[in-house]
């Protein structure tokens, strides 16, 4: 064979190899040109930004032919609020589904869920991205929700206000509650059912986390129509439109009132005495090591008084239980006159009592205290049978930290010196450990 027919002979193979490869190489485009116009989703390939390629189905949904997408800017489907947000996606290569604006051929605004992936080819960035139309779905879920939330027969009150707060529905159940019909209820502000003890700063905290997109849940306390008062247990959620912000709230309330009366009744019989209305001894032992806490924390002095009662046995057994228990009321009432606001008194035995001295200057500044309280107790009181007698009292005094560091210590260091009080003839005041005012 000459080299001209071998020449002749590789250039016939190369252009059949070129050809079977251009047929094979056009099969695969078409292959996969028909699994991307199969999909249901738009889908969308930009190039540094650029679309250079799309589905029909990406066309539909964004009003466009196909032709008129191709070099379009991929910035032109969304809103402008929503371009950076776009571009840290892109540029970050972020590849789960998030929720944008989208903008049609005719400038129709709907909700976009795009999904991505970034590639470099060259020195081009290549983004393929898939689309989907949310925004009827979106309508019917907000619309299911608010359906759902107004169920007419629900045994809890439901209302529903705009996002200032006016009301637009109520079921029957908020009337049944309140006193106010439907049409009483309606335009007007929930607030008609404040009781007016509730502090601006927990209306505050409630409207900052709705917001914030949040949901809100805690009590009222709030009055019916009528006047009287009554304890809702709430729980208000924001309902969303498409574009993600609130335009109704929704409350799920429920009337707790006795629960919340016999919780505070258990309360009140487990932290209080019940004749006196002082803390009884476990909850003056808990604001003991509070005390304490705030005291190494601030590095303050506070001091604690133990009190014991003089001849309160002689009262019980000439005049009886009932006088007794006037007397305990009695010194309950003085203890509470002599102290101020930030102290604290308390009932931890039959006749005897402690108070927190909260913050002190000086080491000798309880022994003031004392003495008032001596006085005070030391006044005749009435009997329930309109006699007068007097008792007198013995204190015992423990200053934090110079006698004691914790409260059992405080307890026992007082406790110690009121028994020197009774031993050296009652009626009086002692300090633990007497020393020089500091």
């Amino acid at each position: 064979m000459s080299q001209l027919a071998l020449y002749l002979l590789l250039f016939i193979c190369g252009v059949f190899a070129c050809l079977l490869y251009r047929r094979y190489f056009c099969v695969r485009i078409e292959h996969y040109r028909n699994l991307a116009e199969a999909t249901f989703e738009g889908i969308l390939l930009s190039r540094d930004g650029i679309i250079c390629d799309c589905n029909q189905r990406a066309a539909d949904i964004c009003g466009y032919t196909r032709q008129e997408l191709l070099g379009r800017s991929l910035y032109d489907l969304f809103a402008e609020p929503y371009h950076a947000t776009i571009r840290e996606k892109i540029s970050t290569g972020y590849d789960r589904p998030y929720e944008v604006e989208g903008v049609c051929r005719n400038r129709h605004t709907c909700l976009f869920e795009v999904r991505g992936k970034t590639f470099q080819v060259g020195r081009h960035t290549m983004r393929a991205s898939s689309i989907r139309d949310i925004t009827a779905r979106k309508e019917e879920e907000v619309q299911l929700r608010k359906l759902s939330a107004a169920v007419e027969h629900s045994p809890a009150s439901i209302v529903i206000t705009d996002t200032s707060g006016i009301i637009e529905y109520v079921n029957p159940a908020f009337s049944r509650l309140t006193g106010y019909s439907f049409e009483e209820a309606i335009g007007q502000n929930p607030r008609i059912l404040k009781a007016g003890d509730q502090t601006e700063e927990f209306f505050k905290e409630l409207w900052d986390t709705l917001t914030r997109g949040e949901e809100w849940r805690g009590e009222f306390h709030n009055k019916r129509k009528d006047g009287s008062l009554f304890w809702e247990m709430a729980s208000i959620s924001p309902v969303f439109d498409e574009q993600g912000r609130a335009t109704h709230y929704v409350a799920l309330k429920e009337d707790v009132t006795e629960r919340k009366e016999l919780l505070d009744r258990l309360e009140q019989m487990a932290q209080f005495d019940m004749l006196t209305g002082l803390p009884n001894r476990r909850m003056f032992l808990d604001r003991l090591a509070q005390t304490v806490a705030v005291a190494k924390r601030s590095s303050h002095r506070f001091g604690l008084l133990f009190i014991d009662l003089d001849g309160f046995k002689r009262i019980n057994d000439l005049y009886g239980h009932e006088a007794g228990d006037r007397v305990l009321k009695t010194v309950s009432a003085r203890l509470s006159a002599c102290i101020r606001i930030s102290d604290a008194a308390g009932r931890i035995g039959g006749d005897e009592f402690t108070v927190i001295l909260g913050a002190l200057t000086h080491y000798s500044d309880a022994g003031q205290v004392a003495e008032k309280i001596l006085l005070a107790l030391q006044r005749p009181i009435t009997l329930p049978n309109g006699q007068q007698d007097s008792i007198g009292s013995s204190i015992g005094i423990s200053v934090f930290p110079e006698d004691a560091e914790d409260g059992d210590g405080l307890l026992a260091t007082a406790d110690d010196a009121m028994y020197e009080v009774k031993r050296s003839g009652k009626n009086n005041f002692r300090f633990y450990r007497e020393r020089e005012d500091i």
